[in-house]
């Protein structure tokens, strides 16, 4: 395995950790779990929140209202690709202490 495939297969690992948490963090904000956020759910009232770790989208209530909130979704996405670089860089440095061996 060479060092850029080291770096590639951390950057993606971080990048699905990322991916599960705003999926987990979604199904444990809305009312009514994931269905709701992705439009599958049967609830009256539910509120259907996104985003981790700054909620960007809620939509739903018994007064009806929709939030979206782009800075936010822009800043999840910034400390995703962050978390992700770090883990690539992480992995590369696992892979040169191995190399060095």
């Amino acid at each position: 395995m060479t060092f850029t495939l080291a770096s590639l297969k951390g950057f993606l690992m971080g990048l699905i950790i990322f991916i599960l948490a705003n999926l987990l963090a979604a199904h444990l904000l809305s009312d009514c779990g994931l269905p709701a956020v992705l439009g599958k759910d049967f609830c009256a009232d539910d509120i259907v929140r996104a985003g981790f770790p700054l909620i960007f989208f809620e939509e739903g209530g018994f007064a009806y209202r929709i939030i979206f909130n782009q800075p936010y979704l822009l800043l999840d996405i910034l400390i995703g690709l962050g978390f992700s670089i770090i883990c690539g860089f992480i992995a590369s440095l696992r892979f040169n202490q191995h190399e060095k061996e």
